[in-house]
Formats: structure tokens, sequence, C-alpha cells
């Protein structure tokens, strides 16, 4: 009987040690893999929302010679959040295309493309009112 009663109070203390062992760099694993995933996921959510943003304070400018500086102050009001780090790892380029020239044609289609670092770019588009 003795035995027995040393034999249950050894075992118990193996299985917190197994799961320790063995669990718990899986649940890390596990964590920092959803973690990179969330990061990745607001990245790209953010970037489409400043394509958005951009193309359309573009198509909502009154001339066509302020809807460029427009577009490019929203870059700078959305870098001015950013750490330099930030700024320096992940540097932040727009592009717009229009589909016919000039741009402020009623109607035209008016892509803005943000393209942040080396691999991420995202695309938003707007048409020019129709009763400009």
């Amino acid at each position: 009987m003795l035995i027995v009663r040393f034999i249950n109070r050894a075992s118990l203390g193996s299985a917190v040690a197994e799961f320790l062992i063995f669990t718990l760099p899986f649940f890390t694993a596990f964590l920092i893999l959803i973690t990179l995933v969330q990061y990745k996921a607001v990245a790209i959510s953010e970037s489409n929302n400043l394509a958005r943003q951009a193309v359309r304070v573009f198509v909502t400018s009154p001339s066509e010679q302020l809807a460029l500086p427009r577009a490019n102050q929203v870059l700078d009001i959305y870098r001015s959040k950013l750490s330099q780090q930030a700024l320096v790892a992940r540097p932040i380029k727009l592009s717009i295309t229009c589909q016919n020239y000039p741009c402020f044609s009623p109607g035209n289609r008016v892509t803005a493309t943000i393209t942040v670092g080396n691999d991420q770019k995202s695309s938003a588009t707007e048409f020019v009112d129709l009763w400009r």
C-alpha cells in the first residue's frame, strides 16, 4: 500500500512537468503566430483606409491644382502619427492614376495606390462627380 501511495504522488508531479515541457512551448508559438497575423491584418486595414481617404480627398478637391497636394497632405498627417522607426522601416508612397486626362473630367475614374514598404500595396478607386 505504501508503494501505491508513493507512485500516485510521484505521478502528479510528472503530469505538471509534462504539461510545462510539452504544451507551454506550443501555446507560446501559437500566441506569437496570432500576434503576427493580427499585426499584418491591422497594417492591411490601415493601408486600405489610407488609400480610400487619399482618393476621396483627390476627387473632392475644388480644383485640379489642389488635388494632389491635398492627397499628399492626408499622407503627411498619417506620417506625423508614426514613430521615426516606423517611418524608416516602412516608407509610404502614393500614386494617383486617372482613366482619362484631364483627371477632373466628369465621370472619370481615379485610382490611388498606396505602397507601404516593399511588399504591401493597397488601391482605392473613386469617380469624379458627374456634375463637376
